[in-house]
């Protein structure tokens, strides 16, 4: 009796751990194929997802665009996954840091204008 108990809970974080790695998986694909154009259809994004993830085939990535539960999501694909959404997520932050740097320059210059002595 306990230890069909514990095999329903080994089974039930198995089924949990698995369905979050489908939802990480799912949602890196998402966020590599990036915002959809207005003519394009979920098909088109599909293939255009095809060219960027190498050794996938269209039925996988279609599952996991979809979170299939029967899909199995190995430990390889989520890290080629995270690898492709890396660069553009550290892009983004060199933007907004090279930004933030200009405005801070910006107001620097505007202090030492406004407390010249020419100005008192």
């Amino acid at each position: 009796m306990a230890s069909e108990k514990s095999d329903k809970l080994s089974r039930n974080k198995k089924m949990v751990r698995r369905t979050a790695t489908l939802d990480e998986a799912a949602g890196l694909l998402r966020q590599i194929a990036g915002n959809r154009h207005a003519d394009e259809s979920v098909k088109g994004v599909l293939h255009r997802l095809q060219r960027k993830l190498t050794g996938w085939s269209a039925g996988r990535i279609r599952d996991v665009w979809y979170r299939d539960e029967r899909v199995r999501i190995r430990a390889e694909e989520v890290e080629q996954l995270r690898a492709l959404v890396q660069p553009a997520h550290d892009a983004g932050t060199d933007n907004e840091l090279t930004e933030l740097r200009n405005r801070i320059a910006r107001l620097e210059r505007l202090l030492e204008a406004a407390s010249s002595p020419y100005h008192r």
